[in-house]
């Protein structure tokens, strides 16, 4: 996950224009809060939105384009209505949900380490901004937790996620792992990220 890059310019009265007004409105005024199990299918729209517009030349099209919402919106709202630890912040604006970071503690045996699990924006919000403020509110979620790394998997060929976590911070550790979605197998990297430069004083 990460931004995209900004659109390019465009004349007055072009509708890629006022595509970039409203990012910049929505980047201004989105109210940034805890999810509630109420809040679970929107997530779950988001997030599929999200897979088959970021990952649409990197895994399988049967793949992206059987993603369902309704299971999705299942599993989300089991984990918000028993969070055990995690955090969920949503970003609305004009009540519609616009992205949602995901954190939560680490393994047992990595204390003090906390988890990036999955931070999406809504395809037609990349590239104001919001992602970016996402992303610090659910590292400061886990300072607060009392944790002083965060670890995130990423699909190795995401270029665009690698240059957001890179431009945030993050750097690449040794770990990997292999996954297989439908007929494709993907290597994903994993990304860390120092969080004791974010305690106040």
């Amino acid at each position: 996950m990460g931004e995209h890059a900004a659109p390019p310019d465009a004349a007055p009265g072009d509708g890629a224009l006022r595509d970039v007004v409203l990012r910049d409105v929505v980047l201004r005024d989105a109210v940034l809060r805890d999810a509630v199990p109420g809040d679970a299918d929107a997530v779950a729209a988001v997030h599929v939105a999200s897979w088959q517009a970021a990952y649409r030349h990197l895994l399988p099209a049967p793949l992206l384009e059987g993603l369902s919402v309704d299971d999705r919106a299942r599993w989300w709202r089991r984990l918000l209505e028993a969070p055990r630890g995690d955090h969920v912040v949503v970003a609305a604006h004009d009540g519609t949900l616009r992205g949602f970071v995901h954190v939560g503690l680490g393994p047992p045996d990595a204390p003090g380490r906390g988890e990036l699990v999955t931070l999406y924006v809504a395809p037609g919000q990349w590239g104001a901004g919001l992602g970016r403020r996402l992303h610090d509110t659910g590292l400061d979620r886990l300072v607060d937790e009392g944790c002083a790394e965060a670890r995130v998997w990423m699909l190795s060929t995401n270029e665009r996620a690698r240059r957001f976590y890179v431009r945030q911070g993050w750097h690449r550790t040794e770990e990997v792992r292999i996954q297989q979605f439908g007929t494709a197998t993907v290597v994903d990297h994993r990304l860390a990220i120092d969080l004791t430069v974010r305690r106040p004083g």
